[in-house]
């Protein structure tokens, strides 16, 4: 392994996975342990050279030499479609998409990102539930109590617009942890990060003796003008995955860093902050993990987690700008959808954009144990509306697929 193959496999239009790297056979390349431990000691070793591709990052490690990224060519096609797409939405609209939907996302799409970030860690809920729970003022149910916090943290930042500091963090989290942990995984009085060791399946976090150094490493990083600007809405994501990696607390560290990353974005006036992360990290829970997994394993290498980031966002982009073309469509005709239908929708859009499915399927989708009746009462509305088209398969039973009429824009 040198260091021409190196940069032949970290500049290019690919950014291979760990396990297409060692394992993949159809891409052909299949290194040895030792030749993938050669590949990242390489890497490190251009970085540290200040090899021009290679964006180290300005934030105290403690398993690796640096977190960094490489801006080849894989992220800044993925960054600038990204760009490209709310920029020419941005002149077609005279408005911003997150503008257009920010109240939606706010306020009705809040529940949704809420239960988006409560179901990353399994916790079942609803949109009606949610919207019971807000109206609470001291739930009792384990569950319900987890929803309030959720709605109070987001409280926490639109309200107040605190700045990202150890103060204003130690707030969040003990707004987001009340009355949801044990004893023995609580922080100590006085303390702002937990005061012995944390492991997280194999990973260990960082040794609590220099967390507090990490973090203010983080917060200095964060709240640098020249880094806002030169990172703009990569660095919540950033600061998202450092988080995840230094694990300050014994509970709540991924749902700490994703409430933190929309923190961000919101604090900082982000024009294209895809305000929708939690949700799609919901629906593609395994990608988000591969891609934290990829990033530890590869030495802090943000460019897999940042990659996941960004080609999430640019699906949900789409979905969004498809629900808007939907909902002016059925505007002509004077038809409207309830918010639920709206969810269920999206779910289809996000899951099955060209495939057939049925009602299980749509179950699936939407996470519901709704009967089946119930189910085909939703999508048949849908195939009146247009929305869907409907026919039968050999086994005689009823099946729908997006109509392509009402999907105006696609992501390959």
């Amino acid at each position: 392994m040198n260091i021409e193959r190196v940069k032949y496999l970290i500049i290019g239009s690919n950014y291979y996975s760990v396990s297409d790297l060692r394992y993949n056979k159809k891409i052909g390349i299949m290194l040895s342990k030792s030749e993938f431990e050669e590949f990242l000691k390489i890497k490190d070793n251009l970085a540290e050279e200040n090899f021009e591709l290679i964006q180290k990052l300005p934030l105290k490690t403690f398993n690796s030499k640096f977190c960094f990224f490489v801006k080849g060519n894989y992220l800044l096609s993925i960054l600038n479609e990204y760009l490209r797409i709310h920029l020419t939405d941005f002149e077609l609209n005279h408005s911003w998409l997150f503008d257009r939907n920010l109240e939606d996302m706010l306020k009705s799409r809040l529940f949704s990102e809420i239960e988006g970030t409560l179901n990353v860690e399994n916790v079942p809920t609803t949109h009606k539930r949610i919207a019971e729970v807000s109206q609470m003022e001291q739930p009792v149910e384990q569950n319900d109590i987890i929803i309030k916090n959720m709605l109070d943290g987001v409280d926490f930042i639109v309200n107040e617009k605190p700045k990202f500091n150890k103060e204003n963090l130690l707030k969040l989290y003990h707004i987001l942890s009340k009355n949801c942990l044990p004893e023995e995984k609580k922080l100590k009085d006085g303390f702002y990060y937990r005061h012995s060791e944390v492991f997280v399946g194999k990973y260990e976090g960082a040794d609590h003796n220099i967390i507090d150094e990490c973090m203010n490493s983080l917060f200095e990083f964060a709240n640098n003008e020249s880094n806002i600007k030169e990172y703009d809405n990569l660095l919540p994501y950033i600061c998202h995955y450092y988080i995840l990696y230094i694990h300050p607390y014994f509970d709540y560290n991924g749902r700490t860093a994703r409430m933190v990353s929309f923190w961000l974005n919101y604090i900082n006036d982000i024009r294209v902050a895809p305000y929708f992360m939690s949700e799609a990290i919901n629906d593609s829970k395994g990608d988000y993990y591969r891609a934290i997994t990829d990033t530890r394993e590869t030495n802090n290498d943000l460019t897999y987690f940042l990659g996941y980031i960004l080609e999430t966002s640019i699906k949900y982009s789409f979905v969004y700008k498809n629900l808007e073309e939907m909902k002016n469509e059925l505007m002509k005709s004077g038809e409207t959808l309830t918010s639920a239908e709206w969810v269920y929708i999206k779910k289809i859009i996000i899951h099955s954009p060209e495939d057939f499915f049925n009602y299980k399927m749509f179950l699936t989708y939407i996470g519901s144990n709704m009967t089946k009746q119930g189910a085909l009462k939703v999508l048949n509305k849908f195939a009146e509306y247009g929305i869907l088209d409907k026919s039968k398969n050999k086994r005689n039973e009823t099946i729908f697929r997006l109509n392509d009429n009402m999907i105006t824009y696609k992501y390959q």
